[in-house]
């Protein structure tokens, strides 16, 4: 399984009619290999690094449109297994950027308790997923392009104009497009086409502090796994962030 856990640093976001927001943080990412043996390998390759992400968002009271850009790279990788740690090489490297659009609609405006809403929407995105390894002077590379296609439910909670509360779950497919290789085996060179799954629960909280200004908190735990050929893993994401809002 790969995971990713990105406490963040700095959020800024501007709502209304139309906002942005930028983020950046630390995630760590781990990979589990899901081909062989059947219940997936007990080792987890895991690293940390930077991350930045930065979301465009126009929304009105009954719909929002959202686009997001995300970029991270990871490195200082090691081998986690049931008993010990092994450091890996200072060479390998994972770097992911991925875009993602959303459209949702609020179907359900104050109907079981006031200030509570419920939405549901599509979502699709594009990822590009490059992984290194080294094992002494054999470097073993994968590259993935993934396009997404997914459903979302949101609910959010603003009775009251000092706080407002929000949670949203999106599932969906994935369709990918890999290329793998090695320095030492040639042969290993293939290109392969393959299918997937993604999922996501997001949860987010702000308190105003002024008008317009308000300290915010999220936490995002997503998933996502991939098959093509007898090649096959897994990965999630874990991010809390805390920031400043601005709303205008």
């Amino acid at each position: 399984m790969i995971a990713l856990e990105a406490p963040m640093l700095c959020t800024v976001v501007l709502l209304g009619q139309a906002g942005w927001s930028a983020s950046g943080g630390r995630e760590t990412f781990t990979y589990r290999d899901r081909s062989a043996p059947r219940d997936a390998s007990p080792v987890e390759w895991t690293g940390g690094g930077p991350s930045l992400f930065i979301i465009h968002e126009r929304a009105t009271a009954r719909r929002a449109h959202r686009f997001t850009i995300e970029l991270a790279r990871a490195g200082s990788f090691s081998y986690d297994g049931p008993v010990r740690s092994i450091s890996g090489p200072a060479a390998d490297g994972v770097t992911r950027l991925e875009g993602r659009y959303e459209y949702r609609r609020y179907i359900l405006r104050d109907r079981l308790v006031r200030g509570f809403e419920a939405g549901v929407g599509l979502q699709g995105g594009g990822r590009r997923l490059t992984l290194e390894r080294h094992t002494g002077t054999a470097t073993q590379a994968m590259s993935s392009t993934a396009g997404t296609l997914a459903a979302v439910a949101s609910a959010r909670f603003h009775r009251w104009a000092r706080w407002s509360a929000e949670i949203e779950w999106t599932n969906g497919l994935a369709f990918l497009r890999e290329h793998e290789s090695h320095s030492v085996d040639l042969l290993s060179d293939v290109r392969l086409w393959g299918g997937g799954w993604l999922t996501d629960l997001a949860a987010s909280g702000a308190v105003h502090v002024s008008r317009r200004t308000a300290v915010s908190a999220s936490y995002l735990s997503t998933g996502e796994g991939s098959a093509g050929s007898h090649h096959s893993y897994a990965f999630a994401r874990r991010r809390l962030a805390l920031g400043v809002t601005y709303e205008r």
